[in-house]
C-alpha cells in the first residue's frame, strides 16, 4: 500500500520501515520478541558483565580484606549494564514511537543535514497510528516497567550494601 502512494522520503527514513529494522535488528527486538526472551536476555547481559565487574573491583584496597563487600559491590555496580541496555532500547523505542505518531515525516534527501518536512497521507497516518499503540507501546510500557524494578533493584543492593558496611 505504502508504494502506491509516491512519496519524496527515501525508503529507510519511512517509520513504518524504521520500525520494521527495529522489530528484526538482534538487539532492539529483545522486547518485541516477548517477556520471557526480554527478560532472560537483560538477565544474560547482567551474568555476563558480573566477572567483568568483579575484575574491576579487585583494583579497590578499600575492600580487599573483606569478601563480602567484594562480592556485593561487584553485584551493584554490574547492574549498571542491563540498567543502561533497558535505557538504550526505550530511547530506541521512543523514537519510532514518536516518528510513527507524527503526521510528518522529517527526512533528509542527502547526506547534507538538508532536513525536509512531509505530510503523511492519511492512509500511512492511520496504518502508524495503529501500529504506535498496539505494538510499540506495550513495548514501550513493557521497558518502562523493567526500568523502574531494576532502578529499585540497584536502590535496595545499594541501602543493603550501606547497612552493611555501617554494622562492620
Amino acid at each position: 500500500m505504502q508504494n502506491a502512494i509516491t512519496s519524496p522520503v527515501p525508503k529507510e527514513q519511512i517509520p513504518l520501515q524504521e520500525f520494521a529494522e527495529l522489530t528484526s535488528s538482534f538487539f532492539f527486538s529483545w522486547p518485541h520478541k516477548g517477556n520471557l526472551i526480554f527478560f532472560k536476555n537483560s538477565f544474560l547481559s547482567w551474568l555476563l558483565s558480573f566477572p567483568i565487574f568483579l575484575f574491576i573491583c579487585t583494583g579497590s584496597h578499600s575492600i580487599k580484606g573483606d569478601l563480602t563487600k567484594f562480592f556485593m559491590l561487584s553485584i551493584i555496580s554490574s547492574l549498571i549494564v542491563p540498567i543502561a541496555i533497558v535505557i538504550r532500547q526505550y530511547l530506541g523505542w521512543n523514537y519510532i514511537y514518536n516518528r510513527l505518531l507524527s503526521d510528518n515525516i522529517l527526512y533528509e534527501e542527502t547526506d547534507w543535514h538538508d532536513g525536509q518536512i512531509w505530510g503523511k497521507p492519511t492512509l500511512w497516518i492511520v496504518k502508524d497510528n495503529l501500529i504506535a499503540t498496539h505494538e510499540v507501546l506495550p513495548i514501550l510500557s513493557l521497558i518502562k516497567k523493567f526500568t523502574i524494578f531494576l532502578l529499585i533493584m540497584l536502590l535496595c543492593s545499594i541501602f543493603i550494601f550501606l547497612v552493611y558496611v555501617n554494622i562492620n
